[in-house]
């Protein structure tokens, strides 16, 4: 038998063996990871002994002989395998939610790796007395985690999403961060190695953290940028979903590459900008179908490169392990210690200080622990030791020390912290029901009960009859009452409405998905909208109605973005960034219409006999009060630019008409009605229509800007060409919620126009409102005299403004114009001072 056949053979078996664990890893509650250490471990020492013993068992010997020369030498690990684990831990991580929790994500996988490293260094020498640098490598090697288990566990409890965000973005980064570090302890070691002495360690200690810091910088900026090149030939490849996982594979393994031999930066850091950046792009420039395929695709590949780094790596862990002595038991000891030492400093020492500061939402005590213990070491761990094992630069003892030593590291976290999760999470009471989730289980039970009673006397009624033997005793035929709450589990209204409020944001967020899935929802569109709802459902969670209505007022309050947005088009007239934040806004505020009175139907039908009657109609006052606002802001939108909310919703349609005709197209082909040139020419026209209407439409001042200015008495004297120069001079100003527009005592340079919203005046101890079509400040184009009032936003207006040099270059070519506009200024000014005096 040729070596292919013998390794082809050891392939499927090894397939069929990591395949088989899977259920079991299921029935007995254990990362997966576990059983492939033992599986590997256990055909590593039983192919040994049958190699080396010439036992021959037919076709098993056969499979242990290609198990024997399938296994890859350690420098083929790095390059291998490494890219693939990376980027789907990239592609399958919520990058907007990700954002949400930067700070405390990157305490935990730059702080954190950082302060493992020195930790576990510290430690391992002072037990062992190591040198230095060796045991910093070993902390580099170790301080990589996997966040499987925790985030199982996070999932089973119903805890926080912004949990196992955190945990999947800690593992993304904190893996870039500590193989960059390994590349530099490793450098530092081989260079200390060689025939120079003198390039042990750097002269200037901020060199080597110069080049740490270059090598991070410029893997982030190379993996954007090639991220960015796939982004624009995927969309290119038409229908193919081969071709375009193609290019996603092609695409991580050039990053690595390319940063790692050719350019000198660090080539993790790129493959994981690059995930993120494909994570963030791809869902909005490919269709829905392709996207879940390419997702599908890299979970495949991950599992396959996952299952053979555990297995060959153990394979060859357990010839390593042979070599095991006090030492490196003693060293491990130390490893466990100062890991999870400073796992825990960070997570209860330096996380509640970003919880102080209000820069991430407080995290339970409970789920901080689960954070700690589930701190396990996985894949990545196994490979960089086997790196560290196999560089022959490295002196024998070294490369011992490190292989052996993170070996049994992981399998001490997988034998140990991952079997007794499941403790841990006892011993914290996260697997028992709260008192809620109890008392909302037995109603379930209860309803349910009730409904299949109704339903079987339904049927026995219409048959009147007996059925199977059972008959129906009058004195109870009729409907079926609920049995009483035990007091231990009845529950108020405040405990009933937080239920209801969480089950009404969870089917929110299932709408916005069905929308999605219709195709009448944009990928970008949906990502926002489900973003935000898991938000919500976090919020009413920590703080039930006051976090839901604290969350409705944040959310009301510019974003970031939008300031950047304003502020750009004040101070530089800069339209785009604003124009795409307000068309944002009015597509949202559409869509959150439309669902919200699905969710008033769903409240009224299913929420009444969960949690009783008063509370839906509490539930029904939260949600028509948050309609109520939606509407506002919809309509003072819709002021300001008439006809685009009806260009969204044609938008919306045309979507939808597309995705019908293209199944009809598809369904057509495959009855063979249509041959594959029509489908094609067919396919070819719905394409272009499909990229005309993923363009917004024009988002334009549509007001009828001459009537509004006609109204001012000012500009009475104005003929209609003059208005309508004046109406060119108008510019655009969205004011948020409490601003102040206008500021006693400020200079007068322009006067407003109220175009949606509205503002109130502060004059003389007396709040005068002005809305829709109101004007202020008009006197400020002929005067300067300074302001005699405040003026602030109620919520968000839409000003146009008028600026006095403006308005003179409008009036420079009129004088006769200019006397009569100032005839009515003088005639105003001298009515105020009327006033003033009586």
């Amino acid at each position: 038998m040729t070596d292919t056949l013998y390794a082809l053979l050891a392939i499927a078996i090894v397939l069929t063996v990591v395949s088989v664990l899977v259920p079991l890893a299921e029935r007995f509650r254990l990362p997966h990871t576990v059983l492939l250490a033992i599986a590997g471990m256990g055909m590593g020492f039983l192919g040994s002994w049958i190699i080396s013993r010439g036992v021959d068992l037919g076709v098993l010997t056969d499979a242990f002989v290609g198990l024997d020369k399938l296994e890859v030498g350690t420098e083929v690990f790095l390059p291998l395998f490494l890219p693939p684990l990376l980027f789907t831990a990239g592609l399958t991580i919520d990058v907007r939610r990700l954002m949400d929790e930067i700070h405390a994500v990157l305490l935990l996988a730059v702080v954190a790796v950082l302060v493992c490293i020195a930790c576990v260094a510290g430690v391992v020498h002072f037990a062992t007395g190591i040198d230095i640098v060796v045991c910093l490598l070993l902390g580099a090697v170790v301080s990589t985690t996997d966040p499987a288990a925790v985030i199982g566990i996070f999932r089973d409890v119903g805890a926080p999403k912004r949990l196992s965000i955190l945990a999947e973005g800690e593992s993304l980064l904190n893996d870039a961060v500590a193989i960059a570090a390994f590349g530099l302890f490793m450098g530092i070691l081989v260079a200390r190695a060689s025939s120079d002495p003198s390039a042990a360690m750097p002269a200037d200690p901020t060199a080597a953290i110069g080049v740490f810091l270059r090598e991070f910088v410029g893997g982030l900026v190379l993996g954007f940028a090639m991220a960015r090149v796939a982004m624009m030939i995927l969309p290119r490849l038409g229908d193919s979903d081969a071709a375009i996982a193609s290019v996603t594979v092609s695409l991580t393994y050039l990053c690595f590459i390319v940063a790692d031999r050719y350019i000198h930066v660090s080539g993790v850091v790129s493959v994981v900008m690059a995930a993120l950046t494909v994570a963030a792009y791809g869902p909005t420039h490919l269709h829905p179908r392709q996207w879940t395929a390419l997702r599908q695709l890299w979970a495949q590949l991950e599992f396959w490169a996952n299952c053979l780094i555990f297995v060959l790596a153990s394979m060859i862990a357990a010839d390593v392990l042979l070599k095991i002595s006090w030492l490196y038991i003693w060293g491990v000891a130390a490893v466990a210690v100062g890991a999870f030492s400073a796992r825990a400093l960070v997570v209860f020492g330096m996380l509640p200080v970003l919880e102080t500061l209000k820069l991430v939402q407080p995290v339970n005590r409970r789920y901080k622990a689960i954070l700690v213990w589930g701190g396990l070491r996985g894949a990545v761990t196994i490979v960089l030791a086997m790196v560290a094992a196999g560089h022959q630069q490295l002196p024998e003892e070294t490369r011992d020390f490190i292989a052996i030593s993170a070996v049994l590291f992981v399998l001490f976290t997988l034998f140990v912290n991952a079997t007794t999760l499941g403790l841990v999470m006892h011993l914290f009471g996260l697997d028992k029901l709260s008192r809620l989730e109890l008392a909302l289980r037995d109603r379930v039970l209860a309803l349910s009960r009730i409904n299949v009673e109704r339903h079987l006397q339904q049927i026995i009624r219409q048959h009147n009859e007996r059925t199977d033997g059972f008959a129906v005793d009058p004195a109870s035929a009729g409907d079926p009452a609920a049995e009483p709450v035990p007091p231990d589990l009845a529950l108020d209204l405040e405990e009933r409405v937080k239920i209801g409020l969480v089950t009404l944001c969870t089917r929110e967020k299932e709408l916005y998905l069905e929308l999605f899935q219709q195709q009448i929802l944009s990928r970008r569109m949906v990502a926002i909208l489900a973003a935000n709802a898991d938000r919500l459902i976090d919020t009413v969670r920590d703080k039930g109605v006051q976090g839901y209505e604290e969350w409705l007022e944040e959310i009301s309050k510019p974003d970031y973005g939008f300031r950047v947005a304003l502020w750009l088009h004040r101070r530089f007239g800069f339209e785009r960034l604003l124009t795409d934040r307000l068309a944002d806004r009015f597509e949202i505020l559409m869509v959150s219409l439309s669902v919200l009175g699905e969710l008033a139907v769903f409240n009224a039908n299913s929420i009444a006999d969960l949690l009783e009657h008063d509370a839906e109609e509490r539930l029904a006052a939260l949600i028509a009060s948050r309609q109520a606002g939606v509407e506002g802001a919809l309509k003072a939108l819709s002021l300001q630019y008439p006809g685009y909310s009806e260009s969204v919703q044609q938008r919306q349609l045309e979507r939808a008409a597309i995705r019908f005709e293209a199944a009809e197209y598809v369904r057509r082909l495959h009855e063979g009605i249509i041959s594959r040139e029509v489908y094609n020419d067919l396919r070819d026209k719905l394409a272009e229509r499909r990229g005309a209407v993923s363009q917004r439409p024009p988002l334009d001042l549509g007001l009828e800007l001459q009537a509004m200015i006609g109204r001012v008495s000012l500009f009475a004297a104005l003929d209609r060409e003059t208005i309508v120069q004046v109406g060119k001079r108008l510019r655009a100003l969205v004011a948020f919620p409490g601003e102040k527009i206008v500021a006693v005592g400020a200079p007068s340079d322009s006067m407003y126009f109220v175009a949606a919203g509205e503002v109130t005046v502060h004059v003389r101890g007396l709040q005068i409102t002005l809305k829709e079509g109101d004007f202020f400040g008009e006197m400020g184009l002929l005067t300067s005299q300074p302001r005699s009032a405040d003026v602030t936003a109620d919520g968000y207006c839409h000003l146009l403004v008028l600026y006095k040099k403006d308005f003179d270059k409008v009036l420079a070519g009129r004088p006769e114009v200019r006397e009569a506009v100032e005839a009515v200024a003088a005639r105003r000014v001298a009515e105020n001072q009327a006033k003033a005096v009586s």
